[in-house]
This record gives structure tokens, C-alpha cells and sequence, in this order.
């Protein structure tokens, strides 16, 4: 029980026995989970040409390095016979391309996630879900409603957990009027912040952001994560390295406790403030693995990234 004095003894005591600092012990442990799914989008955009091998091999260094899923998007991508890869093969042509040989080394070790956009039909954009080539599958609420409705509802539908791309804040409203109001999207939610990223015109289907600095990127980090909270708490957010930001995203969503993505499909750039580039996916993978290390977490597994999203282990 503690000791009643008077007012003047007890100020007495308190300048004989004064001690500035308390014990450490009494600041309560921080709410980061220590496990980080460190995800990688392997698309070479920044290149001239690449090949079906070339994704398989930059896949593969990364989930060997510990990565516990691979986003595979052939967009606007062109091989060496000058094919767009997008458009030029049937998507589940494509992606099985990639996804069996991954498959047949590291088997459910990892956990694929494709684009289904491309096609000339809805159903030709569905078919790589359809066809169990991917578990996890990005769409942004800002795509067109009758694409993008429709799509989650199939995602949904055959069991490939939908992720929502928000380039930027108005999107995050999209998806919650859209797609969660209406009781489309199932728990879980699981949130992919992309922003940071150059746009050639006004107005886009993905309208996007300016970050010219960590201010910004700090500024629009929070924003968002404040508003995506605001709908549920309990949604799972990763964040992409994109732009000039680089890892400096990725490094402040580790140190929040989100997720993150990391990969040359979104950024050419090593470091806001060089021009010099990334040799590899694996470089980049390396160094948000380390810097999760030091920020005290650890690469989650391909089950428990799994089970984050509310998806079965394999």
C-alpha cells in the first residue's frame, strides 16, 4: 500500500530520492507483429524484352531467399519474338508457363498471385483463377465497376483470395462502397498500397499520387492506412515499394507492422535519391529482408502468410 504523507514532507522526499528516469519496464512492448510477408512482384517493366525463363528464374531466387509469395503480371511485358505477353498468348498459356515449373521445385512453398486483366473476354481474364494457377489475385476498385465487381465476386467465388491494388485514397472508398458496403468482398480484407507511382495523364482508371519526398510518402502512407483501418480494423495491408520511394515505403510499412511487396514490376530505382538502379529482384528482396531484421521481425512462411489471409495451409 503506499505511504500517505503531507503535501510538504512528500515533496520533501520526492527531491531527496529524485530520479529522472523511470524503469524501462514500465513502457509496455510495442503492437509490431514480429512475422512480415515479404512478397515480391518478379515483372521486369523497366526492360526492353523478357521471357517466360526469365520470370521463373527471378521467382526463383527469391522464394529460395525466403520470400513467402510471388506476383507474376505479364502487362504490357514484350519477349524477344516481340509478343506481347499480355495479349499475344491466352493468359492461362501464359502463366502456366511460369507458375508449373515454380510449382514442380518448390510446390506449395510458396504462394502465387497472378493479374487477371487481360483477355478479350471476361471469362478469358477469370480463366487463370479459374484454373487454380494462383491463390492470390490483385484488383483495384478503381477499374471499371463491371469489370471490377464482378471479378471479385468470381475471385471469390473459386476460392482466390482477392487483393484490393489502391493507388491512392479515393480508391480505398471505392472498395469499401463497392465491394465491402455490398457485401461482396469476405473477410479477411487484405489491402495492397501502391502509390507513389508516375502517371502519364489526368485522369486514369487508377487515378495516382505525387511523393516527392519522405514527407510525402509518410503523409500519404498514413492517410491511408488510417482510412483502410476505419473500415476494419482487423484488415491485413501490405504495402509495394513503388517509385522513387523505393524501400523507403517498404522499410516505414515494416516499422508500422504492415506488410510489404517489394520487386523491379514497380520501381527501376534503388534509392529515392540516386539513379541507381536495382541488379536484381533478389537485391531488393535481400535488403527489406534485412531491414526487417533489424526493425526486429522475421519473413513469414507461405502457410503463415496463408493463414493471415484466410486461406487454408498447404
Amino acid at each position: 500500500m503506499m505511504e500517505k504523507l503531507p503535501l510538504w514532507e512528500a515533496a520533501k522526499r520526492e527531491m531527496e530520492e529524485y530520479q529522472f528516469i523511470a524503469g524501462a519496464e514500465l513502457q509496455p512492448k510495442w503492437d509490431v507483429p514480429e512475422k512480415v510477408a515479404i512478397n515480391a512482384a518478379v515483372s521486369g517493366r523497366f526492360e526492353d524484352t523478357t521471357s517466360f525463363q526469365a520470370y521463373v528464374d527471378e521467382a526463383t531466387t527469391v522464394i529460395e531467399a525466403g520470400a513467402c509469395g510471388v506476383h507474376i503480371d505479364f502487362s504490357f511485358m514484350t519477349d524477344a519474338q516481340g509478343r506481347r505477353m499480355d495479349r499475344d498468348i491466352l493468359p492461362v498459356e501464359a502463366y502456366k508457363q511460369v507458375i508449373e515449373p515454380l510449382r514442380a521445385r518448390f510446390g506449395n512453398d510458396f504462394v502465387p498471385n497472378v493479374n487477371v486483366l487481360h483477355g478479350t473476354t471476361f471469362d478469358m481474364c477469370m480463366s487463370p483463377a479459374r484454373e487454380g494457377l494462383t491463390e492470390v489475385a490483385p484488383c483495384a476498385p478503381g477499374h471499371p465497376e463491371a469489370f471490377a465487381v464482378p471479378a471479385v465476386a468470381t475471385l471469390e467465388e473459386v476460392g482466390v483470395k482477392p487483393e484490393l491494388a489502391v493507388h491512392s485514397s479515393g480508391e480505398i472508398e471505392l472498395a469499401k462502397r463497392k465491394l465491402i458496403d455490398t457485401g461482396i468482398l469476405k473477410k479477411p480484407y487484405n489491402w495492397l498500397i501502391l502509390y507513389g507511382l508516375p502517371f502519364n495523364v489526368g485522369r486514369t482508371l487508377v487515378s495516382g499520387t505525387w511523393v516527392s519526398d519522405a514527407q510525402d510518402m509518410t503523409q500519404h502512407m498514413f492517410l491511408m492506412v488510417d482510412q483502410i483501418r476505419k473500415i476494419d480494423p482487423t484488415s491485413v495491408i501490405s504495402v509495394c515499394a513503388a517509385g522513387r520511394a523505393s524501400l523507403y515505403m517498404t522499410t516505414l510499412a515494416t516499422m508500422m507492422g504492415l506488410h510489404i511487396r517489394v520487386g523491379t514490376e514497380d520501381t527501376p530505382w534503388k534509392y529515392p535519391n540516386r539513379d541507381e538502379r536495382l541488379k536484381s529482384n533478389l537485391e531488393m528482396f535481400t535488403m527489406a529482408r534485412d531491414i526487417a531484421g533489424l526493425l526486429g521481425r522475421t519473413p513469414a512462411t507461405a502457410n503463415e502468410y496463408r493463414a493471415l489471409i484466410g486461406k487454408p495451409a498447404r
